[in-house]
């Protein structure tokens, strides 16, 4: 069985807020931060998928972002 990793050192910055803030409330951040306070939604997903393949790429997180279409 494959384990993944569930942290990394931007989460622990986070503290204890990481495990009480909801998925969409941070997905929410990520997004409005990615995108010049939503602006520019139309480029959230390219720009989610280009910062993710930057923290990989990185070693940052260990998840591979999904190939892009």
């Amino acid at each position: 069985m494959r384990v993944t990793a569930t942290g990394n050192a931007y989460a622990a910055e986070l503290g204890d807020l990481f495990d009480r803030i909801p998925k969409a409330v941070l997905a929410a951040i990520a997004v409005s931060a990615l995108t010049t306070g939503g602006d520019y939604l139309q480029h959230a997903r390219f720009r989610v998928l280009t910062e993710w393949a930057a923290l990989y790429a990185n070693g940052i997180v260990p998840q591979r972002p999904p190939r892009r279409a």
